[in-house]
């Protein structure tokens, strides 16, 4: 499978936590996530101050399920995607269902995957919406 596709369907299996097993073969053992809200003043930094951490198989997991529950996330798109070395930039919209309100809210999402082979090491994704802690 090649870069882009494990991309799609690293984004399809964010959006439907179900079941991850699809995904598991091109996760490292200690893969790396971090979710931060969008902020101008935060764009270039690596790690920051307003981001969430999880670590490995299980932390994918959870990251999804942050999306889901605290988000509340109720579906996503992937819109594309750019290749450069070991680096996938992709980029997205999401639709949240916000509570009390009648029609979904859509924002736009963004990652920087990090792979070696064919296995991500490092996902960072910034979306356009408070974080909940």
């Amino acid at each position: 499978m090649e870069r882009p596709e494990i991309v799609e369907l690293l984004f399809a299996t964010l959006f439907e936590p179900n079941d991850i097993e699809p995904l598991s073969p091109f996760l490292s053992r200690r893969v790396q996530w971090i979710l931060s809200a969008t902020d101008p003043k935060t764009l270039g930094e690596e790690s920051p101050p307003n981001a969430i951490k999880f670590s490995g198989k299980q932390g994918f997991q959870e990251l999804a399920l942050y999306f889901r529950d605290s988000l509340h996330v109720i579906s996503g798109d992937l819109t594309g995607c750019i290749t450069h070395h070991q680096f996938i930039f992709a980029f997205g919209r999401v639709r949240l269902q916000r509570p009390g309100a009648s029609q979904p809210v859509e924002t736009n999402i963004a990652a920087r995957i990090t792979f070696l082979r064919s296995k991500i090491i490092k996902g960072q994704i910034r979306i356009a919406w408070r974080l909940v802690f």
